[in-house]
C-alpha cells in the first residue's frame, strides 16, 4: 500500500484529515502554550499560608526530624506553625531536588506549589494512598516516613 493511499483511506470511512502547512501555520499545538492552573480562592489563601510558613521555617534552627516527629506524635496540641517548620526544614533536607517556592502573594504558583497542594488536598480527603504516592515522587526514601507523618498532620490542622 502507497502512502497517498493510506491517507485517502480514512477519508473514504468518514474520518478528518487535519490538512499539513509549514511556514506560516496559523495553528498551534494546545500544549505549546504554558498553562496557568485556575487556583479557586480558598486554594490561593491556602498556598500563601504554605509559603509563610516555608519561608518561617527557613529562619529556624534545622531540628532533628526524627525526634521532632517523635516529640509531636506525643503531643496532641502542636501547632501549625511548628509542624510546618519541621515539615518545611524536613523536605528541605529529604527532597529529590531544591523546591521552588514562591513569595506570598505571588500569582502564578510553581510546579512545586502545586504539588504541595495536591499533597495537602490528599490528606485532608482521606486519600492516604494518593498522598503517600505524591510523597514517594519529590522525597527521597529515608524521610518519606516522617514527611508523610508530618504532612498528614498539617493538613489536618489547616
Amino acid at each position: 500500500m502507497s502512502a497517498a493511499l493510506a491517507y485517502a483511506e480514512p477519508v473514504e470511512t468518514g474520518a478528518v484529515v487535519l490538512p499539513f502547512r509549514r511556514g506560516g501555520c496559523s495553528f498551534q499545538c494546545p500544549t505549546a502554550a504554558q498553562r496557568v492552573p485556575q487556583l479557586s480562592d480558598e486554594d490561593f489563601e491556602r498556598l500563601n499560608r504554605l509559603r509563610w510558613f516555608a519561608l518561617k521555617s527557613r529562619l529556624a534552627p534545622r531540628p532533628d526530624v526524627e525526634r521532632a516527629c517523635l516529640v509531636l506524635s506525643a503531643q496532641a496540641g502542636a501547632t501549625v506553625g511548628g509542624l510546618a517548620t519541621i515539615f518545611f526544614r524536613a523536605l528541605d533536607e529529604h527532597a529529590n531536588r531544591e523546591l521552588a517556592l514562591y513569595r506570598p502573594g505571588t500569582l502564578r504558583p510553581s510546579e512545586d506549589e502545586i504539588w504541595l497542594l495536591r499533597l495537602i488536598a490528599a490528606w485532608q480527603d482521606g486519600e492516604r494512598k494518593a498522598g503517600s504516592a505524591l510523597i514517594a515522587w519529590r522525597v527521597r526514601p529515608e524521610g518519606r516516613r516522617w514527611l508523610r507523618f508530618l504532612a498528614e498532620a498539617i493538613a489536618g490542622r489547616l
